[in-house]
């Protein structure tokens, strides 16, 4: 058996690649992963590349937990693309998330998930995103540019190697956080090659102490042991 998983590198890869692992486990399943670049998207330079190399890694990150799975880029319109990888690949299932909360249509569906369900000669199983509690674009890309200057200020702090912070970035990404902000923050850190103060907590009780001298004692009693917990670790 084969399940075939589009990917579009959002949030709602959080949500269809743990519910595809769990089913192929269940029934012994393959898994393809797919990600289709569109037309236009594709001129963006370094698109296929990005697109690759986040493949690469969930492809990565999946055969780690014993599974067989093969990944896929393309380019061209996603759900043609997708219906024809379904047939290429003998899919005997299809697993795609929309972001509807009832009803079918494209605007509650998504054009995408929408075009799939009807043309694809494959069944298509759809994962609602509101039903999964997913948080906001907006709050998911500020979450993802926190968690990846947090990252890397552990690495420049040596609590990482680079291979260890890779790997926490590959996490958080099938975590559901947005693996495009969560790489781009990261890599936006080391340009500037300097730490992120505003991490560091002597930076904090300092300006705390400073600024609002009112608080500081207050916030220090309650945060300094946590972090010292922290660093014993």
């Amino acid at each position: 058996m084969k399940i075939l998983v589009p990917l579009d590198k959002s949030r709602r890869d959080g949500i269809v690649l743990p519910y595809s692992v769990r089913m192929a486990k269940a029934l012994e399943a393959d898994i393809a992963v797919a990600h289709v670049v569109s037309l236009t998207r594709s001129l963006v330079p370094h698109a296929m590349r990005e697109a690759e190399a986040y493949v690469t890694a969930v492809v990565a990150g999946h055969q780690e937990e014993g599974l067989t799975v093969d990944g896929f880029v393309q380019r061209g319109d996603p759900a043609a693309v997708i219906v024809t990888l379904a047939g290429e690949l003998r899919a005997d299932l299809v697993i795609m998330v929309t972001r509807g909360r009832s009803g079918l249509g494209k605007f509650v569906l998504g054009s995408i998930a929408s075009a799939v369900l009807s043309s694809c000669p494959k069944p298509v199983l759809l994962l609602s995103e509101a039903m999964n509690g997913v948080l906001s674009d907006g709050e998911i890309r500020l979450q993802s540019a926190y968690l990846a200057a947090v990252i890397w200020h552990r690495e420049a702090r040596g609590l990482y190697s680079r291979d260890e912070a890779e790997e926490e970035l590959v996490r958080l990404a099938k975590s559901g956080l947005d693996p495009d902000m969560l790489l781009t923050s990261y890599e936006a850190r080391g340009r500037q090659s300097v730490l992120f103060h505003w991490l560091d907590l002597d930076f904090q009780v300092a300006a705390l102490r400073k600024f609002f001298p009112e608080v500081a004692d207050t916030w220090i009693d309650r945060e300094l042991p946590l972090f010292l917990g922290e660093q014993a670790a």
